[in-house]
C-alpha cells in the first residue's frame, strides 16, 4: 500500500477551510487530477453515498467515484476513490494550528516499477 501525507497551514478559520474541502464541487479547483464534479453534488458528503467525478484522462479513463466513508463535521472527511482500477482511501483532515487550520493536501500515488518519468500517472491523489 502506498501512503503519503503532507500538510499546509491555511490563513482562514478552520470551519471555512473544512466547508471548502468537504464540498467535492471545489475539488477541480485544487485537486490537479479532477476535471469536474456534477453541480448537484451534496455540499457536505453523506456517509455511504457515492459521488461521480470526471478525472483528467488516465489510461483512457475519465469516469470515477468518491464514496464517503466517514464525515466528522468541521474536522475530517474520508473517501474511497474508484478510478482506472485504483481504489485509494483519501483522508482530508482540518485541525487548528497556530496561524490557521492545518490541511494535508492530496499527494499523487506513484506505482512501483519504472522511474517516475516513465511511470503512468494515476489520476487519484491520496493524503
Amino acid at each position: 500500500m502506498v501512503k503519503s501525507a503532507e500538510s499546509v497551514v491555511v490563513a482562514r478559520p478552520a470551519e471555512e477551510v473544512f466547508r471548502y474541502v468537504a464540498d467535492l464541487r471545489n475539488e477541480p479547483d485544487w485537486h490537479v487530477d479532477v476535471a469536474s464534479v456534477p453541480p448537484e453534488t451534496d455540499s457536505v458528503p453523506v456517509v455511504g453515498k457515492t459521488y461521480a467525478l470526471k478525472f483528467k484522462p488516465f489510461m483512457g479513463k475519465t469516469d470515477g467515484t468518491f464514496t464517503a466513508l466517514e464525515v466528522k463535521p468541521g474536522a475530517r472527511v474520508v473517501y474511497r476513490a474508484d478510478f482506472a482500477g485504483l481504489q485509494p482511501v483519501i483522508t482530508y483532515t482540518v485541525e487548528p494550528a497556530g496561524a490557521g487550520p492545518r490541511l494535508p493536501p492530496p499527494r499523487p500515488v506513484r506505482p512501483p516499477g519504472p522511474p517516475e518519468h516513465l511511470a503512468p500517472r494515476p489520476a487519484v491523489l491520496v493524503s
